[in-house]
């Protein structure tokens, strides 16, 4: 599979539309669902960003690569791993998972300065190449011994997959279904440029994001939160 600045970018004005519209959706049916709605516009925007990465990258503009690439990151190894979490509070039903959730969040918002601000402070600590028609992110760690590589994988993949897969919600629960497919079929085809492949997969699992608001809140209208 070939991934391009055109297939970013085409992605990215399917997606931004489809995350307006649920925006809207959940304001007027349940504002719970918030969080949920920005999926699509999220990932469009992410999406956007890497195919200004791509153009970047090809015409040598550094300024404007390292700029672009910072911002995916921000999405990828910052914004997700809070927001994830934090949607999957905020349509919880159960009181303690609920709290999980939301003490996942705190170690996501942890795990996502630990990757980004030596980033900000020091913009040669990311790299980007391109393998096989694919993007690879690379970082200078803080502290880039096995272990830590080890538990900052462990971290990111269950800050993310958990609240999905073990949510209350049921659509929130088939999300995450998905979300892990495209983990897998990333980590097995694209293993080198993992991060910008899965967040492509990713981004276009969140058009299932447009289905669920289209198909209307009522059916899945859960009682008040304590």
């Amino acid at each position: 599979m070939c991934f391009s600045a055109t297939a970013s970018f085409s992605l990215g004005a399917a997606l931004i539309p489809v995350g307006v519209a649920c925006i809207q959706k959940a304001q007027q049916k349940d504002k719970r669902y918030l969080p949920l709605a920005v999926f699509p516009l999220a990932f469009g925007l992410q999406q956007a960003i890497e195919g200004i990465v791509w153009v970047s990258l090809g015409e040598n503009h550094a300024r404007l690569l390292s700029l672009t690439a910072a911002g995916f990151v921000f999405f990828s190894h910052g914004f997700w791993l809070v927001w994830t979490p934090l949607m999957a509070a905020s349509v919880e039903s159960d009181r303690l998972r609920r709290r999980i959730w939301q003490t996942l969040t705190g170690i996501g918002l942890l795990y996502g300065a630990y990757f980004n601000v030596p980033i900000w402070l020091k913009p040669e600590r990311l790299s980007v190449g391109v393998h096989n028609h694919s993007l690879v992110y690379q970082f200078q760690l803080l502290y880039p011994t096995r272990a830590m590589v080890l538990i900052g994988y462990t971290l990111y993949v269950l800050t993310i997959l958990a609240p999905l897969l073990l949510n209350g919600d049921r659509h929130v629960q088939r999300l995450g279904f998905l979300v892990m497919v495209a983990l897998l079929l990333t980590a097995r085809l694209f293993s080198v440029g993992f991060i910008s492949v899965w967040c492509f997969f990713a981004a276009l699992v969140s058009l299932y994001v447009g289905y669920i608001f289209l198909q209307g809140l009522e059916a899945r209208s859960q009682p008040p939160l304590a």
